[in-house]
Order: C-alpha cells, then sequence, then structure tokens
C-alpha cells in the first residue's frame, strides 16, 4: 500500500476551517527545512574557518556557490509541482523524495578528512553542498506552496504561518548548539563529533521531519478552468513582472540579505571581542543570543500575528521595522566587553522583524497567488514559492559574500585569536549598528507601494469563488480549529 493518502476532494465552502493536525503537520515539515537551510552555515563555519583555519572569504564562495547553483531549478521544480497530475497530489511526491535525498547528501558534506589539502576540503565542501542544496530545492518549493494553500482567508493564512513558525523557532533555539555538541568529550575528537551531529541531523531532522508533510497531510486536489498548459517561460515572465511580488520580495531581500549581513557580525565580536578570542566561549555565548532569540521568538508569534490582524499587515511591518531600528541603536551599546548578558537585550528589540520574515511575508504571497489566478486564470503557488526560495538562496549567497568580503577588508584574521587589531574590532561594531538600522529604514520606503490589503484581498477571494475557480474545503465537524 502507498505511503500516501488521496488529495482531499474541494467544496464549495467560503469559509476554510483548516485542521490544527494539518497545520502542526506542516510545521514538522517546516523544521526540517530550517535545518536544511540554516545547518551547513552553523556548522561550516566553526568548522572549516575557526577549526581548521580556511580563508573566511574563499570559505564564504563555497558556501555562496552550491547554494546558487542549487537553487537554479526552483522554478522549474515550481512549474513542474504547479502541473503534476499524480493520485497522491501535486506537491506530496516530490516532498516525499526529496527529504530522502536532503538528508542523505547533508550527512555526507561533513566526512571530509582532517588530512587533507585546504584545496581537497574545500573541492569536497562545494561538490557535496551542491547536491545537498539542489536536494533541498525540491523539499523546499513544494513545501512551501503547500503552505500557501492550506489557508483560504486573509487573516487565517497568517495564523497558519504562525503556527508554523513555532516549530521554525524551535529550530533556532536548537540549531547554534550543534557546533558545542560536536566539541563534546564523548567524542574522540571534534571531526567525529562533526560526522556524528551532521548525520543526526540529516538522517532525523532533515529527512525524517521533511517526510511527515507527504505522508500525513491533507493536500488540496485543483482542477484548473484553463485546459491550455502554460510554458515554464511564460509563468517565470508573468510572475517576475507582478509589482506586488516585487515588492515583497524586495522586502526578503533586505532583510536577509542587509540583516543577516549585519547579523553576521555578532558572532564575531562575541568570540574576539567580548571573549578575546576564545572560541568555545564564544560558541556558547552565541548559542546563549540564539536561545533568547528563539525564546522571545516564540512569544512574538502571538503578538505578530495579534498585530496583523488588528492593524493589517503593511502596518505591522511598518512597526516592526521601527522597533528593529531602535534595536540597531541599541547593538552599539550591547555588544561591549564586560557586561556579555546584555546581548540579551539585542533578542528583545530585533526578534520580532524576524518572526514577521515567517509569519506575515508568507501570508502576502499567499494573498499574491490570489491576485496571479484573478488575473491570469492558473494557479502557480509553485512558482511563487520558487522565487521566493530564489529570494532566500540570492540573500544568504549575499551575505555570506559580504560578510566574508568585509572581514578581508578590516583586516581580520582569525590566525591572530585575541589579537586582533582595534580597528577591526570598531568596523565589525559599526557593520552591525549601524547595519541594523539602515536595513530596517529602507524597507519602509519599499513598503509605501505596496497595496495589496485586507480589503483588497478579500474581494479578490469573493470574486475567485464567484467565478467558481476554487472550490474550498469543508471540513468534518469535530475537526475544526
Amino acid at each position: 500500500m502507498s505511503p500516501f493518502g488521496r488529495p482531499k476532494s474541494l467544496s464549495s465552502d467560503v469559509t476554510d476551517y483548516p485542521m490544527l493536525n494539518q497545520r502542526l503537520i506542516l510545521g514538522c515539515g517546516f523544521f526540517s527545512l530550517f535545518f536544511a537551510s540554516q545547518g551547513v552555515t552553523i556548522l561550516a563555519i566553526p568548522f572549516y574557518q575557526m577549526t581548521l583555519g580556511i580563508d573566511p572569504f574563499l570559505l564564504a564562495l563555497a558556501m555562496t556557490i552550491p547554494a546558487l547553483l542549487g537553487n537554479i531549478p526552483a522554478p522549474w521544480v515550481g512549474h513542474f509541482s504547479d502541473n503534476l497530475r499524480s493520485r497522491f497530489g501535486r506537491r506530496r511526491p516530490v516532498i516525499f523524495v526529496a527529504a530522502i535525498l536532503s538528508g542523505l547528501t547533508f550527512g555526507m558534506i561533513w566526512m571530509v578528512s582532517p588530512q587533507w589539502s585546504a584545496s581537497a576540503q574545500l573541492g569536497y565542501f562545494v561538490l557535496f553542498s551542491t547536491l545537498f542544496y539542489l536536494s533541498t530545492t525540491l523539499l523546499t518549493v513544494p513545501m512551501t506552496s503547500l503552505s500557501y494553500e492550506l489557508s483560504q482567508q486573509y487573516h487565517q493564512r497568517t495564523e497558519t504561518m504562525g503556527i508554523v513558525t513555532y516549530f521554525i523557532k524551535l529550530g533556532s533555539v536548537l540549531y547554534q548548539w550543534l557546533f558545542p555538541l560536536a566539541q563534546l568529550s564523548l567524542f574522540a575528537s571534534v571531526f567525529i563529533g562533526i560526522q556524528y551531529v551532521g548525520w543526526g541531523v540529516g538522517l532525523f531532522i532533515i529527512g525524517l521531519m521533511g517526510l511527515i508533510p507527504a505522508l500525513f497531510i491533507h493536500e488540496r486536489r485543483y482542477v484548473p478552468r484553463v485546459t491550455q498548459a502554460v510554458s515554464l517561460r511564460d509563468s517565470l515572465i508573468t510572475v517576475i513582472r507582478y509589482k506586488p511580488l516585487l515588492i515583497v520580495i524586495l522586502l526578503c531581500f533586505l532583510q536577509l540579505a542587509g540583516g543577516g549581513f549585519t547579523a553576521s557580525m555578532d558572532y564575531y565580536l562575541l568570540v574576539y571581542s567580548l571573549f578575546n578570542g576564545d572560541i568555545a566561549q564564544g560558541a556558547i555565548w552565541k548559542g546563549i543570543l540564539s536561545t533568547a532569540y528563539a525564546l522571545i521568538g516564540f512569544a512574538t508569534v502571538p503578538v505578530v500575528t495579534r498585530l496583523s490582524a488588528h492593524v493589517g499587515k503593511i502596518s505591522a511591518m511598518v512597526i516592526l521595522y521601527w522597533l528593529t531600528a531602535i534595536g540597531g541603536v541599541a547593538k552599539w551599546f550591547i555588544f561591549t566587553p564586560g557586561a556579555p548578558w546584555l546581548i540579551l537585550f539585542d533578542a528583545l528589540f530585533c526578534t520580532a522583524i524576524w518572526t514577521a520574515m515567517t509569519v506575515i511575508i508568507p501570508s502576502m504571497l499567499a494573498d499574491l497567488c490570489d491576485e496571479d489566478e484573478w488575473l491570469n486564470g492558473v494557479r502557480r503557488e509553485g512558482m511563487f514559492a520558487a522565487i521566493h526560495s530564489w529570494t532566500i538562496h540570492l540573500s544568504v549567497a549575499v551575505a555570506l559574500l559580504l560578510s566574508g568580503l568585509s572581514l578581508n577588508v578590516i583586516d581580520f584574521n582569525a590566525n591572530l585569536q585575541d589579537q586582533q587589531p582595534d580597528s577591526s574590532i570598531l568596523s565589525m561594531r559599526v557593520i552591525l549598528s549601524l547595519g541594523t538600522v539602515v536595513f530596517s529604514l529602507l524597507p519602509l520606503l519599499v513598503l509605501r507601494y505596496y497595496k495589496v490589503d485586507e480589503q483588497r484581498s478579500n474581494q479578490t477571494r469573493r470574486l475567485l469563488v464567484e467565478r467558481a475557480e476554487i472550490r474550498q474545503p469543508r471540513y468534518m465537524k469535530g475537526n475544526e480549529n
């Protein structure tokens, strides 16, 4: 018997109440996606750079190139899953295969030998990282598409992504502890520790958790009104010319690339400023900071969700960007030697905007899928998910490159340990503080041009229902959330 259940049929009800267990199942998938997106970076930097002494810019290139190459097929994956007509649905068969491949290739990344030359180590890393990112593209695009499809109403979409975000925040509690875990004395060496941790993450978190939505989620059955197939090229061109989508994508890029680049300096300041080059202590306090971000993130999920419901998604984003700008100013005073516990205030000010990236932004993209269908007559969550995935990977690549390049420009040298030049430490503080402010204010200018509010979104939904292009599920009583 097949592990897949059949897709649920759709009815014509206007109200959509996805079952809570469906949201939780989807959350398991996004827990897997979180480690797939963050696992390489969080292990590679302390392992390849701080332990093996690989040049930071070369390592940044070695992490960037596979991420970009692996994400090139994203539009094809989105188009394929949008048009797949299997008995098990459009998304789940792809997720099933991709989760297995992603878990196996992640484990292989860490089988590098400490006896190899730096060139051989980087070559091995690039090869298996590329295979891993190709696999995760197959996993990410259909999984994200499922999140767009699960809810059909303006605020319910935000609520769905809020529940998913709890799983992402749980991942952010745990992932910073992967390298400290690999350093435990129960492992013969850090190399052995990395291999055990890497395979554990690959098989059980990325692989097994990624399989859960493929096996148990109730995917919608969608029958398009337009019978003529739309080509990948035409679909991609139509989507990337859609102005509201470009605005949302730009918001993602500014936060993930700009904000990610500036935030990368906190690890170096913790190690080389607050703890005088002690990598182990710096890693522990980085774990504490990330745990604080995650725990406060848990608290911000209902706050962000309710704020969005009360003032709308656009106004909620404006408020959160201003809060982050204030946090950028505070970073100048927070990351100073002698008072490491002050870093908890960093999480207090700057967590909410990262929560919005997984709660409000995907909800806005789901709204735009309705707009796109009304304008063009086809439903293509997969293509929207592919563009979003492109943006995320490009943003991460840009952040990594900027981080590695800036470290070289400011004369950072890991071999100097606690003897880093004062000018390097000062430059890190400027990037962390001023950069956070700049990349919080720029999105405010972009948001002025985004006009898809609650009224417009609900009107589009009503028009689609009236046109009978989408039929919505009536869940059995007793299973409603």
